[in-house]
C-alpha cells in the first residue's frame, strides 16, 4: 500500500510531547496536550466558571469534529499558531479530490450517521445525570454514569474506525500530484486558501445538514494523513469531560474567550476554601486523566494500524480500550461536577454577581447593545477585543493576539513580539501599509473570509453599526 505523506509511520509510540517553552501562550493554554497541575487547574477553573454562569443549553454545545477527535487536527492548529482553518482545509482537500474519492468520503458520512446520532443521545443522558447533581445536589448514580460513559465512548470509537478506514482508502488512491499538494499545505496551511476559498463541500447523496460533516471529514483526513502519530495525542486542555459549557462560551464570544484568562480571573473571585475544592479535585482527578490519556494512546495505535497494517487491527482490543476511556472520562466528569457543586453552594451574592459580570465581558447581550448610543456601544464591544489583545495599556507578552496600542500609526502587522500570519503581512504589502477605517471595517465583518489564513479567531461583527461604533472607539482609545 503506498504510504508516505506523514513524517512518521511508526506504530503509535508516544514520542516527545511539544515543549511549552517553545510555543506561544495561546497554544500552550489550550492545545499543548500536556497535563501538569497548572493545566488541570486551568481546565477545572474554566469549566467551573462556564457551568456556574451558564445554563444546561450551554452544556450541550460542541464544535463539529469533537465526536471523534483522534486524527491530529488539534495538533495542526497548535503547530500552525491558529493559521490552519478546519473549514478551509476541508474545502481545499475536497476541491482536489476526484469523483471516486468523493464517493468514498460520502459513504463514510452515511455509514457513521446512525452512530453519531446515538452518540449525541448518550451524551445528553450523561449531561442529565451531571446536571441533576449540579443543580439539585442529588448524588450521581456512578453505576449508571459509567455504563453511559462506556456506551458514549464505544460509539465515538465506532465513528473513529469508520473514518480511519475511509482516510486510509483515500490515501491509497492519492495521486503523486495530490500528495505533493497536501504536503505543501501541511508546511503552509494558509496556502490552502487559494483552493478552498470559494468551494462548497456537498454531495447529492447526503442531506444538506450532513455537508458540514463531510467537510469535517476532509479536514481530519488531511491532518491525519500529513501528520505524525504523536500529533494525534494532542487534545484540548478541557478534555476529558467536555460537559460543562466551555465550548459554548467560546462560540458565543466569537472565539474571543481565552481559557487561561477565564481560569485566572475566576480563581481571583474564589475564597481560599473554594480554591481548595479545586485543588482537592485535581488531586483526585490527576490519575484518572493520566489513565485516560494512556488508554487513548493505545487506542490511537490501533487506529493507526488501519493505515499501516490492517490485518493486525484488533477490533476486540479497540473496543475494550474505548470502554475504559469512557469509564475514565465520566469518572473525571463526576469529580469535577461534585467540585463545582460545592463551590456554587458556598458562593455568596457578591461572588455570583462578579462571575456573571465577568461572563458578560465575553458574551454580550445584543438587546442591551442595541439600546446603547454609539460611544457606549463601541466601548462595550471593545471588551471582546481585550480578551486576546488586552485592554489599552494592559497588553503583556504571551497574550494570544498582538498589542493594539498605537496600531493606527504603525504599519499593518508590525507589533513587536508577535508572529503574524502570512495573510496579514501580505495585506500590508497589498494595501496602503497602514490600517484605515474602511479596511478595518472589511476585516471586522468576517476576518477569515476577508483574509483567509488569518490567525484571528473572532468570527466578526455582521452589523455595520457595531463595526462603526468599535472603529470610532478604537480611534480614541488606542
Amino acid at each position: 500500500m503506498p504510504r508516505g505523506l506523514s513524517q512518521d509511520r511508526g506504530g503509535g509510540n508516544r514520542g516527545n510531547k511539544p515543549d511549552k517553552k517553545n510555543t506561544d501562550t495561546w497554544s500552550a493554554e489550550e492545545y499543548s496536550g500536556l497535563r501538569d497541575r497548572k493545566d488541570l487547574q486551568s481546565a477545572l477553573a474554566s469549566k467551573g466558571f462556564t457551568w456556574i454562569t451558564g445554563s444546561p443549553a450551554d452544556n450541550e454545545k460542541l464544535s463539529i469534529g469533537k465526536n471523534a477527535q483522534f486524527f491530529g487536527f488539534v495538533a495542526l492548529r497548535y503547530q500552525s499558531g491558529r493559521a490552519a482553518n478546519r473549514g478551509m482545509l476541508g474545502r481545499a482537500v475536497y476541491a482536489i479530490s476526484d469523483e471516486s474519492q468523493r464517493e468514498q468520503m460520502t459513504a463514510a458520512v452515511l455509514a457513521e450517521k446512525g452512530s453519531l446520532e446515538d452518540w449525541w443521545k448518550a451524551r445528553e443522558e450523561i449531561l442529565t445525570l451531571l446536571e441533576d447533581h449540579l443543580y439539585t445536589g442529588l448524588p450521581i448514580n456512578r453505576e449508571k454514569n459509567i455504563a453511559l460513559g462506556e456506551k458514549f465512548s464505544l460509539l465515538a470509537a465506532k465513528v473513529g474506525i469508520i473514518e480511519a478506514k475511509a482516510f486510509a482508502a483515500l490515501e491509497d488512491s492519492l495521486t503523486a500530484e495530490q500528495k505533493e499538494r497536501l504536503t505543501a499545505w501541511r508546511a503552509d496551511p494558509e496556502s490552502a486558501g487559494d483552493y478552498g476559498k470559494d468551494v462548497r463541500v456537498e454531495s447529492d447523496d447526503l442531506e444538506r445538514s450532513d455537508h458540514k460533516q463531510l467537510e469535517d471529514l476532509y479536514a481530519k483526513a488531511f491532518s491525519w494523513l500529513t501528520g505524525t502519530p504523536e500529533d494525534n495525542e494532542i487534545i484540548p486542555i478541557g478534555q476529558p469531560a467536555q460537559f460543562f459549557g466551555f465550548v459554548s462560551i467560546r462560540h458565543k464570544s466569537g472565539h474571543a474567550a481565552s481559557r487561561g484568562t477565564i481560569a485566572r480571573d475566576f480563581l481571583t473571585l474564589l475564597t481560599d476554601e473554594q480554591q481548595d475544592v479545586i485543588s482537592d479535585a485535581i488531586e483526585e482527578e490527576a490519575h484518572v486523566v493520566r489513565e485516560f490519556l494512556e488508554n487513548r494512546h493505545l487506542f490511537l495505535g490501533q487506529l493507526l494500524l488501519l493505515r499501516t497494517d490492517p490485518s493486525n487491527f484488533d477490533e476486540r482490543r479497540t473496543a475494550g480500550l474505548a470502554r475504559e476511556m469512557g469509564r475514565l472520562e465520566v469518572e473525571a466528569a463526576r469529580i469535577e461536577a461534585e467540585a463545582y457543586r460545592k463551590i456554587r453552594a458556598t458562593m455568596d451574592g457578591t461572588q455570583l454577581a462578579a462571575a456573571m459580570k465577568m461572563r458578560g465581558n465575553y458574551v454580550l447581550d445584543e438587546t442591551q447593545v442595541e439600546a446603547m448610543d454609539m460611544e457606549q456601544r463601541g466601548s462595550t464591544l471593545a471588551v471582546l477585543c481585550s480578551g486576546c489583545h488586552g485592554a489599552p495599556g494592559q497588553h503583556h507578552p504571551g497574550m494570544p493576539a498582538p498589542n493594539l496600542d498605537g496600531f493606527w500609526n504603525r504599519p499593518i502587522a508590525s507589533a513587536s513580539h508577535f508572529e503574524y500570519s502570512k495573510a496579514l503581512t501580505g495585506l500590508r504589502s497589498r494595501a496602503t501599509g497602514e490600517w484605515t477605517p474602511e479596511l478595518l471595517d472589511q476585516f471586522l465583518e468576517n476576518p477569515k473570509k476577508f483574509l483567509p489564513g488569518t490567525k484571528m479567531e473572532f468570527q466578526g461583527f455582521l452589523k455595520s453599526e457595531d463595526r462603526t461604533a468599535l472603529i470610532e472607539h478604537l480611534k480614541t482609545s488606542r
